[in-house]
């Protein structure tokens, strides 16, 4: 009686499942659900992107001063870039075709610009890290002249490299060595750490730089576990994502795609905020890129663009949106759930019918 039973279950599980697979191919569509936690509704699909020009905008000894090496660059509210040259210890500015608009140190009044690393702009006040003894950051005017020092010394840093700042005027510097953020008011106070070492979400091994997006949050890149890292608004690690290379730098546009740069193989990807891939520049079919990609920023002009920064030079990538690619969001499919849970409810009747048949009837 109990293996007659099984049968009969067996066959109606079947005939739904059949059922549903016929729904699924007649092209019915069920609503998407969410699973907990997944933040509500799916997340907009965001434009994938591609290059349609490349540029050369500047090489040192062909536009930068001979000798030196780029580091970190910075875009201006105007436009203009700002890059930190580790070799000649100076910071200069560029204008949007390329052209020298001035250079301040390695000497700034009394003080001399040491190990100049990452740059950030807000307003008419540029900020620019210096790896130097004491480590610390520099506000300079726009005119390049010195306004405060921020000593950093008393939080043991250790190898710093990129700064970003916030719309309140708060100071992130990318305190590498250490495998932290560290965020500063702009007197200088600290006003917390971010991550710890690790390769789980929140942990950090060797982060490089960071990037805001327009919603507050912000992606860091997170150079020995290969990976970008994205935080919430509230300081919380939300999403991470592999890159094919250790990313050294992370830019963000106004839709919020993500660029992050692969030096090894002269590319420059984009994803959307989860990690799902939307373009590749400098990859077959594209431009190609004509420096070893360290940094990028995005472009402020009508025309969507990025800039890429090698070690010796700059290129303008003038980009192209495309279609939305797929993208992950955590939507599920309720009517494959179905299809899945009767098929193993099928696959276990059938086991236990089939150990009925063989137990001995002991009666």
């Amino acid at each position: 009686m109990r293996v007659a039973r099984s049968r009969r279950l067996v066959g109606l599980l079947t005939l739904l499942a059949v059922l549903a697979i016929g729904v699924g191919v007649t092209g019915v569509e069920l609503p998407a659900l969410r699973l907990p936690g997944g933040g509500g509704s799916p997340p907009a699909p965001v434009a994938g992107v591609h290059a349609i020009a490349a540029g050369l905008l500047l090489r040192v000894g062909a536009g930068a001063p001979q000798g030196g090496e780029l580091a970190f660059m910075a875009v201006e509210p105007g436009g203009n870039l700002v890059i930190s040259d580790s070799k000649r210890h100076t910071v200069m500015r560029f204008d949007p075709t390329g052209h020298l608009l001035s250079e301040w140190g390695p000497r700034l009044g009394d003080t001399v610009l040491g190990e100049p690393a990452g740059v950030a702009v807000q307003g008419d006040n540029f900020y620019v890290v210096d790896r130097g003894t004491p480590p610390r950051i520099l506000e300079l005017d726009a005119t390049g002249r010195l306004q405060t020092i921020l000593n950093l010394e008393s939080f043991g840093t250790y190898g710093l490299n990129g700064l970003a700042v916030d719309r309140g005027g708060n100071l992130y510097a990318a305190d590498t060595g250490r495998n932290r953020i560290l965020v500063l008011a702009p007197n200088g106070a600290l006003v917390r750490q971010i991550g710890h070492s690790g390769t789980d979400l929140g942990g950090m091994t060797q982060p490089m730089m960071l990037a805001f997006a327009p919603d507050g949050t912000f992606v860091v890149a997170d150079w020995e576990n290969t990976r970008l890292e994205r935080w919430d608004a509230n300081f919380e690690a939300t999403d991470v994502w592999p890159t094919p290379s250790h990313p050294f730098g992370v830019a963000i546009d106004q839709l919020g795609r993500i660029y992050a740069p692969d030096t090894d193989h002269r590319r420059v990807q984009a994803y959307s905020a989860q990690g799902a891939l939307l373009g590749e520049m400098g990859a077959a079919g594209s431009p190609t890129i004509d420096v070893a990609p360290k940094q990028v920023a995005v472009a402020r002009s009508d025309q969507p663009s990025l800039y890429v920064l090698g070690a010796d030079g700059v290129v303008r990538l003038d980009l192209e949106n495309t279609a939305p690619p797929p993208q992950g969001g955590g939507d599920v499919d309720p009517l494959s759930l179905v299809v899945i849970g009767l098929l193993v409810a099928i696959l276990v009747l059938a086991i236990v019918a089939r150990r009925s048949r063989r137990a001995p009837d002991l009666t």
